[in-house]
């Protein structure tokens, strides 16, 4: 006879160790969710700054934050059409006065002065250079004083002053001189040329032009641009670039001084949106009248008002020849 022993199921007990990381799993998820939904409501009625930050980046790759003052920008400046006015010779006022209203009558509401010709002199007898040179001016450039009332006459009669000059490499005091007598003479604009050689940009030559850039904002309160080729505004590696000059400038500018009416449609119709965004102004050459005013009408059928001529057909010789 085979006898069984009486099997009795053994009770399963939940282990205590267990339990108390699931309750505390459970209390620290709820925490959680709790500190979350509190921050979120704090964020959401908390004010937000909407100032623009941006930051640069150091020789060793690392990115620090750039406090330096950003310039507001006018959209005015979009609709400154500037004529060329040579001055050349003139040294009496009423003949003064006539070329700055031929501007005008012209369409102009500006007038540009280049102040240095091709070879980077000046083009008019400026106080501070020859202080600063020990030389006397020419006698054949135009006098400070008629520069000035050529720019005062041009207020009254309702037209934008604008000063041309190029950056001369390692002569930044001899140009902050002269830039601070150009505001002093009551100037609204200084463009600065002579970058236009920069076919590439990249850190170090936008360094150099912002630094030129801080020099003279610091003597001349003046509105500010600088001029570039068109080479680097149509390369879109180059627009971070770009945009760093402009937060420190009033406008920028683009060469256009050797395109003939189909380049100048092509820049146009390629850069439609840069001549908005940078309040960008047409540099042009205006002495080969028949291109000029193909060039001129090839923007303005592209709605690009903004221009600046640096140079106008030369004068007619009206003395009589014996």
């Amino acid at each position: 006879m085979k006898y069984y022993r009486n099997y009795k199921a053994k009770k399963f007990k939940f282990p205590r160790r267990l339990v108390f990381v699931l309750v505390f799993a459970l209390a620290i998820t709820t925490l959680t969710l709790l500190l979350g939904n509190y921050l979120k409501r704090r964020l959401e009625e908390a004010p937000i700054d909407t100032s623009e930050v941006s930051s640069v980046e150091t020789t060793d790759g690392s990115a620090t934050l750039d406090t330096t003052p950003k310039v507001p920008h006018n959209e005015a400046l979009l609709d400154v059409s500037a004529g060329f006015l040579d001055l050349s010779g003139c040294t009496d006022t009423a003949e003064m006065q006539s070329r700055v209203q031929a501007l005008k009558t012209a369409g102009y509401n500006a007038f540009s002065f280049v102040a240095t010709d091709g070879d980077g002199r000046l083009t008019y007898a400026s106080p501070a250079a020859q202080q600063l040179s020990r030389l006397p001016g020419k006698e054949t450039l135009i006098s400070l004083d008629m520069l000035t009332g050529a720019v005062t006459y041009a207020r009254e009669i309702g037209l934008r002053a604008s000063a041309v000059f190029e950056a001369e490499s390692g002569q930044v005091q001899t140009d902050c001189a002269i830039a601070e007598e150009l505001a002093g003479a009551g100037f609204d604009e200084l463009l600065i040329r002579g970058f236009e050689s920069y076919e590439t940009l990249d850190n170090g030559s936008i360094e150099t032009m912002l630094s030129y850039v801080r020099s003279l904002r610091e003597r001349a309160p003046m509105d500010i641009g600088v001029c570039l080729s068109g080479a680097v505004y149509t390369a879109a590696q180059y627009a971070p670039y770009i945009e760093k000059l402009f937060l420190e400038t009033e406008f920028l500018a683009i060469d256009l001084t050797a395109a003939n009416a189909e380049d100048a449609a092509a820049a146009a119709q390629r850069l439609q949106g840069s001549f908005t965004a940078y309040l960008l102004r047409a540099v042009l050459d205006g002495s080969n009248p028949e291109n000029s005013a193909a060039v001129q009408a090839v923007l303005s059928e592209e709605n690009i008002r903004s221009l600046l001529y640096v140079s106008a057909p030369p004068a007619e010789d009206t003395t009589a020849q014996e």
